[in-house]
């Protein structure tokens, strides 16, 4: 794959990560809602709208081909979202000394 094809990628999918994280914190109280058949009809078309969007716009990006370092860029997107965007502060991630 071409270089600029990979950092292109990368950062796709790194900025889909901040998207989908997002996304999922609008969507929070559907998806974690007390009736569990809404809770699976909601999860499962998050999951599918967010795949197809996902493929689709690779597809366009650089013909449909998907590399296993676009995976870790797409949790560090989730993350940097986590850490720098959430409204409430105790949901960021620690790590615990000992």
């Amino acid at each position: 794959m071409i270089l600029i094809m990979q950092i292109k990628s990368l950062l796709f999918s790194f900025i889909y990560g901040i998207f989908f994280s997002f996304t999922f914190f609008i969507n929070k109280k559907l998806l974690l809602s007390k009736n569990k058949i809404l809770r699976i009809i909601i999860s499962i078309l998050f999951i599918l709208d967010h795949t197809l969007i996902y493929f689709i716009l690779i597809k366009i990006i650089n013909n449909s081909i998907l590399h296993i370092y676009m995976f870790p860029m797409f949790i560090l997107g989730i993350l940097f979202y986590v850490y720098y965007f959430t409204p409430n502060k105790n949901i960021k991630l620690t790590i615990k000394k000992k």
